[in-house]
């Protein structure tokens, strides 16, 4: 009988242990009542405020536009749209501070082009020095940023630019006359194109030229 209950001794041994192999490895393993590190939620970006000025935006070209009204008195809009964008990048902060003329000059290298896009507003000439034209730093950062702007939306333009052309051509002279119907224009535009770009989100629509004849 003693060399019965030896087996079993060892088997309910053997039993006891894996329960506590297998308790351990809920514990530390599976997390079963012990502590875990509570996650750390990603802050959202805060938008930077342009307190007035103008962002990251779209000119699009000074055209004109054929609005609806009878062919034997056809009636046309020129409009240039400036579309602007918010922003999350801290840069633009410094644009938006420093931005108006006083931040330092500084030279940039003789060979260096910068090409206009067709409808971009025209910039006055920088002054020339010994060594090439002079801008101010904060100058030259807002034109490498809008450069990155445009080359974020991409195609995205023309897509753009399509929606302005047909929104403003379902227009009727009298629609658009009054201010507040340029205002209404204004919101068109601003929601038809957050239906084209999700992101980023549309701050505001400007009329840089409207006029009707």
């Amino acid at each position: 009988m003693g060399l019965l209950k030896k087996p079993i001794v060892l088997a309910i041994g053997g039993v006891v242990a894996g329960v506590a192999v297998m308790a351990i490895l809920y514990t530390f393993v599976l997390g079963g009542g012990g502590s875990t590190a509570a996650a750390v939620p990603t802050p959202e970006p805060t938008v930077i405020p342009a307190g007035g000025k103008l962002g990251p935006r779209l000119t699009l070209q000074d055209r004109v536009f054929n609005l609806v009204s009878p062919a034997s008195a056809p009636v046309y809009a020129k409009i240039q749209t400036v579309i602007e964008f918010e922003t999350t990048d801290l840069r633009w902060a410094e644009v938006f501070g420093n931005c108006g003329g006083h931040g330092r000059a500084i030279e940039l290298p003789p060979v260096r082009a910068v090409s206009a896009r067709p409808g971009a507003l025209p910039s006055a000439p920088a002054p020339e020095t010994a060594s090439g034209p002079s801008v101010s730093p904060c100058v030259a950062l807002e034109a490498e940023l809008l450069h990155e702007f445009e080359e974020e939306i991409g195609t995205g333009l023309q897509l753009i630019e399509d929606a302005v052309t047909i929104i403003i051509s379902s227009k009727r002279p009298e629609a658009v006359a009054t201010t507040e119907g340029k205002e209404a224009l204004k919101e068109e535009i601003k929601h038809e194109v957050e239906a084209l770009i999700h992101h980023p989100h549309v701050s505001r629509v400007l009329f840089l030229n409207f006029i009707t004849q």
